[in-house]
């Protein structure tokens, strides 16, 4: 018996590690995850649309960016959007039903924190009972409560930020591996390069707080080659969608996100409860080792950020006044969060390890049962008293818990007699993991009810048949554009933003107007003002646009600008005032919804009068990150970027014929304001046949070549014209082109960006696969020479001669 607990000791950190894991998966309830149903809720249920749109169009063509047409009258699909996890669903889905593939990627991110988080701890060389109890802050941040948009924890995970949560394990990671890198061994190198790149392909935010909080590695020896090293190496990795993230970012909306101004956002009560621990377990570690900087980086970043969107345009106010920070200051918060929560476990870890220094190395078994009795009945209680059986949950959390408790219970019962001796280090690790885990397990009060009501599914609500009727009568319609009535009213169908799926459930037949990555298209903006036309109650998520709610004779002629064919009301109201309105038809009734025809429209549209160009330049990086609307003409004065003046143009809904584009033929007349907008009609035959418009490639026949057409899809620079000079960007947000025959195609293709991007990470891979082969050939070597070193002999290579001449904080009470 005593060789079994001395096997069992080594094993307590997995053990433990991997039960914060298995309680997370537990409390997303994986009864309903193996259910093979739609997944819904808050964005989460629009998502669904991507990853399916990925395995059935991007990746037959050898694509994995691309266009859609599915969502904002066309948008570029993983351009400004993160590709890794749904590439993950795609490989899934292969062997598992989608449904089912698709809601177990979406918990991994939670579930690889734990072992992330173990894995960052023993990087900073935190002893392993230390690195044990800090792994149990995981499940503490990721039961946070207090937000639920700002990523990483399990809330903002169920609201649809899935992605964020993978690549904050993954930073967690990439500092781990740059630590050990730069101080231990350089075969660890090519990994935290790799990692890096799997961190920007899942999210940028998290990339942006990841390199921050490398630079604290710059000034170890060997730190800023190794480091830029793996900078330079992860984004080649990376590059393929990267570079054209880059290049391409100031085509991407603003949604003119506030900053948040009250401190108790960065104070919420959980971090008032865990403060007083954990500020002077930070300053201890700080003392005590080197390797605590990355993470303190990370952690204070979002602080010292927090203000700045707001004091910033008050001291600068010539530089900072009319710009909106794309980088919101919310977002930043889960790396202060989980900072916080990490050090406050870091200082229980390290009372773990003074205490057990103090009391005999073993305590008797009895005493073992007794204490984990107590702990387990106090955790259980805890949670039962703090937590209420909720009408989502099939089991509540203090079920789950008492669960846990009982099992860790029996574990103890059958491993440890009642007459042996047990590990005293070992046993109060298992008893933090009772109080800490089961603890914050007790904070829960609506999480776990709403991952039943995503993962149960649209199949599982109880409007699903009213909502399956109507997808399927607009699957009966003739292909087109749908607009939809906005309204929370959609929620009882599981969120909403349900009616997003309409081409996922019409086969990409029909597509809806409204899509979820709001920041991919120019159109964004436009279709809000749309929305709110042509809606009872609307939202108006975008603060500073100029709306007319509920003004449908307004919104008719913004639809008739999209090509939209079809509206769709799911109130009274809105179906009311749609029938009394001239030219929409009512073509039929699934209650609640009523479905209306609009005016005929054409997707691609002949001028009646002569364009104008505005030659205001796109916004550059900066000014894209910083949410800048302002840029510098030609000679020095200060121009309005061509989306504010888009805005002005659509507002004046008497003049959209009149075109204006932000480039075009020398001869067209430039403008600097819509006051010198031209008006000369343009004579002649208008007639555009045989329109066809797919993914990636757009076709018309017309008779009036050498005219300008309007192409009612949104502009992006990728799309190139055969048959015809353009396509330029014109008003609100669509392409202009001047047809020089009758024939005229636009296919979506690769252009510099991409290209450069592809060829940057096959070398990226390329070197990442022959350092993987060196190191392998270096090994074997290695062993070979094995007796040699047995001798005496000095070998040269990655080894101690490699690392750091002595552990950092060796001897202090972090040790084992």
């Amino acid at each position: 018996m005593r060789q079994l607990l001395g096997r069992i000791r080594p094993t307590v950190p997995l053990v433990l590690v991997g039960l914060c894991s298995f309680l997370v998966f537990m409390i997303m309830q994986p009864w309903w995850l193996l259910n093979p149903t739609t997944p819904t809720g808050g964005d989460m249920g629009a998502h669904v649309l991507a990853p399916a749109f990925l395995r059935d169009v991007l990746l037959p063509q050898g694509r994995v960016m691309g266009w859609s047409q599915d969502w904002f009258a066309g948008f570029p699909v993983f351009y400004f959007y993160f590709p890794i996890p749904s590439l993950v669903i795609v490989f899934l889905d292969l062997f598992i039903p989608y449904g089912v593939a698709f809601k177990l990627v979406t918990t991994m991110g939670l579930v690889a924190l734990p072992p992330a988080a173990y894995f960052h701890a023993r990087a900073m060389k935190l002893s392993k009972t230390v690195a044990t109890v800090a792994a149990f802050s995981a499940v503490v941040f990721i039961f946070f409560e207090s937000y639920t948009i700002y990523g990483a924890n399990m809330a903002s995970t169920l609201a649809g930020e899935f992605s964020f949560a993978w690549s904050f394990s993954l930073s967690l990671v990439y500092l781990g591996l740059l630590m050990k890198a730069v101080a231990d061994d350089r075969k660890y190198l090519k990994w935290a390069a790799l990692t890096l790149a799997l961190v920007a392909l899942t999210h940028i935010l998290t990339t942006i707080v990841a390199v921050f909080a490398s630079l604290f590695v710059l000034s170890w020896k060997r730190g800023v080659r190794r480091t830029v090293t793996t900078w330079v190496w992860g984004f080649a990795i990376a590059a393929f969608w990267a570079l054209p993230l880059a290049m391409r970012i100031g085509l991407t909306s603003d949604m003119g996100w506030v900053p948040l101004r009250r401190w108790h956002e960065v104070l919420p009560v959980e971090i008032w409860l865990l403060l007083p621990i954990a500020i002077p377990a930070m300053f201890w570690v700080m003392r005590t080792t080197r390797r605590a900087g990355p993470l303190i980086g990370a952690m204070m970043l979002p602080v010292v950020y927090y203000p700045l969107p707001t004091i910033l345009p008050q001291l600068f106010p010539d530089f900072f006044g009319g710009s909106r920070w794309k980088l919101w200051n919310g977002r930043l918060l889960p790396y202060w969060y989980f900072g916080v929560a990490f050090f406050a476990a870091v200082g229980v870890g390290a009372a773990v390890v003074w205490l057990s220094r103090r009391l005999p190395e073993r305590i008797s078994g009895r005493f073992a049962h007794a204490l984990t009795l107590l702990s387990g009945a106090v955790a259980v209680g805890l949670v039962a008293v703090s937590t209420k059986v909720r009408p989502l949950g099939t089991i509540p959390a203090w079920w789950l818990a008492a669960v846990a408790a009982v099992l860790a219970l029996v574990i103890v019962w059958v491993l440890v007699p009642w007459r042996s001796l047990v590990s005293t280090r070992a046993f109060l690790t298992v008893t933090a993991f009772c109080v800490v885990v089961l603890g914050a397990m007790s904070s829960i009060t609506f999480v776990d009810g709403w991952a039943r009501w995503n993962y149960e599914g649209y199949e599982s609500k109880e409007g699903w048949p009213e909502y399956e009727a109507l997808m399927q009568a607009i699957s009966e319609l003739p292909p087109g554009r749908v607009m939809w009535e906005a309204t929370n009213d959609w929620d009882r169908y599981g969120t909403p933003m349900a009616p997003m799926l309409i081409p996922y459930w019409t086969g990409g037949t029909h597509q809806s107007m409204e899509g979820l990555f709001f920041e991919s298209s120019i159109t964004t903006p436009f279709h809000f003002i749309n929305h709110s036309e042509m809606s009872h109650k609307p939202s108006n998520p975008i603060p500073g646009l100029r709306y007319h709610t509920f003004d449908m004779q307004r919104g008719l002629k913004h639809m008739a600008v999209y090509g939209v064919t079809y509206y769709v009301s799911i109130t009274e109201e809105a179906a009311a005032k749609a029938e009394g309105m001239e030219g929409m038809e009512l073509i039929r009734e699934v209650p609640p919804f009523a479905i209306f025809r609009l005016p005929e429209t054409k997707l691609v549209e002949v001028a009646t009068h002569q364009p104008a160009v505005y030659p205001a330049p796109e916004r550059g990086l900066l000014a894209a990150l910083i949410g800048s609307e302002t840029v510098v003409g030609p000679d020095g004065e200060e121009l309005h970027s061509f989306h504010d003046l888009a805005l002005d143009w659509y507002e004046d809904v008497d003049n959209m014929h009149r075109w204006v584009v932000a480039d075009g033929p020398e001869d067209w007349p430039r403008i600097y304001s819509l006051r010198e907008r031209p008006d000369v009609e343009i004579p002649g035959p208008k007639e555009v046949t045989d329109i066809v418009v797919d993914h990636h490639r757009i076709s018309f026949r017309t008779s009036a070549v050498g005219v300008p057409h309007l192409v009612k899809v949104s502009y992006f620079p990728n799309w190139k014209a055969t048959g015809a000079e353009g396509p330029w960007r014109a008003t609100p947000s669509l392409m202009v082109v001047v047809p020089t025959q009758e024939e005229v195609v636009l296919e979506f293709v690769d252009t510099w960006p991409e290209t450069v991007g592809k060829l940057l990470t096959l070398l990226g891979v390329v070197a990442l696969v022959a350092a993987v082969v060196q190191d392998r050939r270096r090994r074997r070597a290695l062993e070979s020479l094995a007796p040699v070193a047995d001798c005496g002999g000095v070998l040269v290579g990655d080894g101690p001669a490699d690392a750091e001449q002595a552990p950092d904080g060796a001897g202090h009470p972090l040790d084992e």
